[in-house]
């Protein structure tokens, strides 16, 4: 079991590292959408019909995909200051005690709703409100990604504390 429990840290962390990096490169294209939407606006006075909302799809998957990622690398935002002064074992209990007060309904319920959300919009094969008309129930099929990574990235964190409480290595 032991062995399982690690690959699928392991797993989870090599999974959310590469989308988390490759969601990171999302920013250079919107860069590109957004400059272009601008000298298009100001210069041409020729304003885009799509570039506001695929900049906003855009930046709304790469938070989203960025968030297990994000809490691989601990870097949402915490208020540690009462954290760092405990021993490690009850930081790990309090992390532990966290995880099922806090993170699992929380994310859990993200998650559920999503996929009824995402599932929804590919029912009824959901477009856009503006002028464009994109599709968007891929970009809504993009939020239960999101939340199933940050989920399994949580999980293998739960993993973690439960073998530091043991003195053992993950």
């Amino acid at each position: 079991m032991k062995k399982f429990l690690k690959k699928f840290v392991a797993f989870a962390d090599k999974l959310n590292i590469v989308v988390g990096v490759m969601a990171a490169q999302i920013v250079i294209l919107l860069t590109f959408i957004v400059v272009y939407e601008v000298v298009r606006r100001k210069v041409f006075n020729s304003p885009t019909s799509w570039a506001f909302e695929f900049s906003t799809f855009l930046y709304g998957g790469m938070f989203i995909l960025g968030a297990g990622y994000t809490f691989y690398e601990n870097r949402h935002v915490a208020i540690d200051v009462i954290e760092e002064k405990l021993p490690v074992k009850i930081r790990c209990y309090m992390r532990i005690v966290c995880f099922f007060i806090f993170f699992l309904p929380f994310v859990g319920a993200l998650l559920y709703s999503s996929i009824l959300y995402a599932y929804h919009s590919w029912a009824t094969l959901e477009h856009s409100w503006s002028a464009w008309r994109p599709p968007i129930y891929i970009y809504k099929t993009v939020m239960p990604v999101g939340f199933f990574l940050l989920f399994i990235e949580g999980v293998a964190k739960l993993i973690r504390d439960i073998f530091e409480l043991k003195g053992e290595e993950v």
